[in-house]
Protein backbone atom coordinates (compact mmCIF):
# COMPACT_ATOMS: atom_id res chain seq x y z
CA UNK A 1 0.00 0.00 0.00
CA UNK A 2 1.57 3.24 -1.00
CA UNK A 3 0.79 6.60 1.27
CA UNK A 4 1.41 9.84 0.28
CA UNK A 5 1.27 12.80 2.85
CA UNK A 6 1.49 16.50 2.19
CA UNK A 7 2.92 18.51 4.60
CA UNK A 8 2.83 22.16 4.84
CA UNK A 9 6.31 23.98 6.19
CA UNK A 10 6.70 27.44 7.12
CA UNK A 11 10.18 28.93 6.34
CA UNK A 12 11.08 29.00 9.47
CA UNK A 13 9.99 25.46 10.00
CA UNK A 14 11.40 24.95 6.68
CA UNK A 15 15.41 25.99 7.55
CA UNK A 16 16.33 24.18 10.14
CA UNK A 17 14.98 20.93 8.36
CA UNK A 18 17.23 21.75 5.29
CA UNK A 19 19.73 22.37 7.45
CA UNK A 20 19.85 19.14 9.83
CA UNK A 21 19.32 16.83 6.36
CA UNK A 22 22.06 18.73 5.31
CA UNK A 23 24.49 17.93 8.16
CA UNK A 24 23.16 14.21 8.32
CA UNK A 25 24.35 14.15 3.91
CA UNK A 26 21.03 13.01 2.95
CA UNK A 27 18.01 14.19 1.15
CA UNK A 28 15.23 16.35 3.00
CA UNK A 29 12.82 13.90 1.81
CA UNK A 30 14.68 11.12 3.52
CA UNK A 31 14.60 13.07 6.92
CA UNK A 32 10.76 13.91 6.92
CA UNK A 33 10.11 10.02 5.72
CA UNK A 34 12.34 8.89 8.72
CA UNK A 35 10.45 11.12 11.60
CA UNK A 36 7.40 10.05 9.73
CA UNK A 37 7.82 6.46 10.33
CA UNK A 38 9.61 7.11 13.77
CA UNK A 39 5.92 9.00 15.05
CA UNK A 40 3.98 5.70 13.67
CA UNK A 41 6.22 3.66 15.90
CA UNK A 42 5.61 5.56 18.52
CA UNK A 43 2.20 5.65 17.97
CA UNK A 44 1.71 1.59 17.67
CA UNK A 45 -0.14 -0.24 20.44
CA UNK A 46 2.22 -2.46 22.58
CA UNK A 47 0.79 -6.06 23.01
Amino acid sequence: MDTTYTIQLTEAQYAPLLDRAAELEIPLEDLLLQAIQNQIKEEEPRA
